[in-house]
C-alpha cells in the first residue's frame, strides 16, 4: 500500500467468497488483479468492488437472503457477476442468452443491477450466502476501503469463469494449498485476504462454514501498519503489538 498525502475515507465496500464442495473440504474462487492496477496490484483476491447507489434500492427489499448488510450483499453479488459471468440465482424471465447480455450491459453502464434483476426475475431470497467479516485499509492509505465479506455456498464448481480486463487470471484452490502457495511467495494476497482463507481452513467443508459464520455477530477490523526489523507488518485485532499502534 502507498500511503496517501492526505487523511482518506475508507469507501463501502464487498466482497464474495464463493466456496464450493471439494474432496478435501471446500474449495474457494480467486481472482488475479492487474500488475498495474491501482489497488492490490498483482494480489489475488476474492470477488468484489464498491457498493453503489443501486445496491440500496427498494427493489431488493424481497429478493435477498436474511443475511444483513442487504447493500453490501447486493453489491457482492453483483460484483460477482459483471467479473465472473457467476449467477447463483436462477433465472426465470429468459434464457442463458439475455443473461449474457445483461452481463453486457451491466459492464457498460447502461443498466443497473436492480433492472437486471426485475426484467429476469432474479430471486436471491434461497441463496447460501453469509455475511461473517468487515476489514478496513489501514489509516493513511491512498486508497481505502471499508469491505463487507461475504461466503456464497454453491454446490458445484461453475464450468466456466468468464473475466473481464479486470483481472487478469482465475484458480480455484483449497484454502491449505492457497496457504502454502502465499507463504512461498508463489501467490501474493492482501493481508485480509490471507487472514480470511486461514479462518476458512478451520472449516472441514462449506456447510460446516456456512452454519458455524451464520448470525455471528461481524466487528470492523482495522488493519494496523506495525514497523519492525522485518519491516512493515499488518496486523489486525488481537495480534501482539496491535493496540500499541496509533
Amino acid at each position: 500500500m502507498n500511503p496517501g498525502s492526505a487523511a482518506a475515507s475508507p469507501r463501502p465496500a464487498a466482497t464474495v467468497v464463493v466456496a464450493t464442495p471439494a474432496t478435501s473440504g471446500l474449495e474457494f474462487l480467486l481472482l488475479q488483479r492487474p500488475a498495474d492496477a491501482r489497488f492490490g496490484a498483482g494480489a489475488w483476491a476474492f470477488p468484489g468492488g464498491a457498493i453503489d447507489e443501486d445496491d440500496a434500492c427498494a427493489t431488493w427489499a424481497d429478493r435477498l437472503p436474511g443475511t444483513g448488510e442487504a447493500a453490501a450483499c447486493v453489491a457482492a453479488l453483483r460484483e460477482l457477476f459483471e467479473e465472473t459471468a457467476i449467477m447463483p440465482a436462477p433465472v426465470r424471465g429468459s434464457g442463458p442468452e439475455a443473461l449474457v447480455e445483461a452481463r453486457r450491459a451491466l459492464l457498460s453502464e447502461r443498466v443497473r443491477f436492480s433492472r437486471v434483476a426485475e426484467r429476469l426475475e432474479l430471486d436471491f431470497s434461497s441463496t447460501r450466502i453469509v455475511y461473517f467479516a468487515r476489514w478496513i485499509t489501514p489509516r493513511g492509505a491512498a486508497l481505502r476501503f471499508d469491505t463487507r465479506f461475504f461466503l456464497l455456498s454453491l454446490e458445484e464448481r461453475p464450468r466456466r469463469v468468464s473475466l473481464t480486463p479486470e483481472h487478469e487470471a482465475a484458480i480455484w484452490t483449497t484454502p491449505a494449498s492457497a496457504l502454502r502457495r502465499f507463504s512461498a511467495g508463489q501467490l501474493p494476497m492482501m493481508f485480509p485476504t490471507a487472514r480470511t482463507i486461514e479462518r476458512l481452513a478451520g472449516f472441514p467443508s462449506v456447510e460446516d462454514a456456512i452454519a458455524a459464520l451464520s448470525g455471528v455477530p461481524v466487528e470492523p477490523a482495522l488493519v494496523r501498519l506495525g514497523v519492525g526489523e522485518d519491516g512493515v507488518t499488518p496486523l489486525a485485532p488481537g495480534d501482539p503489538g496491535y493496540d500499541d499502534i496509533q
